[in-house]
């Protein structure tokens, strides 16, 4: 499922944006899940309640160029996710590029300007690696690897924990653990495997992660876990 967020502070381009993203998304044949919100501050509180997104649509100009400051604030703390900047004004056209965004559209958004960018959007995401995972009975799942927040082994089974789902499956945590290594992926307990890309803190035992779930660390391991989490935070 391919994830939008609508950043901008007039409700009547909001609603026009996400019509006209869920007709063209329609016409393309990709599932998507359309949001909306009114401020950056909107937006930077959900990300850091978990939320995560696969597109942000980001109006520059909302009672001054807060658009161009979100982008730059979500660059420094390491978010990828693909920005596409969308106003009225061309004024801030070269200092939105220290952002990297995919490109940079004017208003009224039309399907003749809009589609092609989201094309591109959508390769560059079909692109992201996946995990396979057997659900049993002949059955598979495809997970993206970047919203695996973490896996656990419960009741002799396999739980993705996602951003926004879980998945249950069969095999062996050490199996997946080979498959992510150098994606960020740190075993801190024999049943426990964590994406430090989720992380927001480490305590006694635990790992925080910003959706607010813990995932513990085993005794033993709790050194070599600060370590690992100070290194990625570097």
């Amino acid at each position: 499922m391919y994830r939008i967020i609508i950043c901008d502070d007039e409700e009547t381009a909001r609603k026009e944006i996400k019509a006209l993203v869920l007709h063209l998304m329609d016409i393309i044949g990709e599932p998507c899940l359309v949001q909306c919100v009114k401020s950056p501050e909107q937006l930077l509180k959900l990300r850091q309640k978990g939320a995560r997104w696969d597109l942000i649509l980001l109006d520059i100009l909302m009672g001054g160029p807060d658009g161009l400051r979100l982008a730059e604030d979500l660059r420094r703390s390491g978010d990828e996710t693909d920005v596409v900047f969308v106003t009225s004004c061309a004024e801030y056209a070269l200092d939105g590029y220290r952002s990297y965004p995919v490109s940079y559209l004017l208003k009224p958004l039309t399907k003749e300007s809009l589609r092609p960018v989201l094309g591109r959007c959508l390769s560059r995401w079909r692109q992201e690696p996946l995990l396979h995972l057997d659900t049993g009975h002949g059955g598979s799942a495809a997970v993206a690897v970047k919203d695996i927040c973490y896996i656990e082994v419960f009741r002799r089974e396999l739980v993705v924990h996602c951003a926004d789902r879980e998945v249950t499956g069969m095999g062996a945590l050490t199996e997946l653990a080979q498959q992510l290594t150098g994606r960020r992926f740190y075993r801190s307990h024999r049943s426990f495997l964590v994406n430090l890309e989720w992380v927001a803190g480490i305590q006694r035992y635990h790992f925080l992660l910003k959706n607010g779930a813990r995932v513990p660390i085993a005794v033993r391991s709790y050194p070599e876990a600060q370590k690992r989490w100070l290194e990625h935070l570097s």
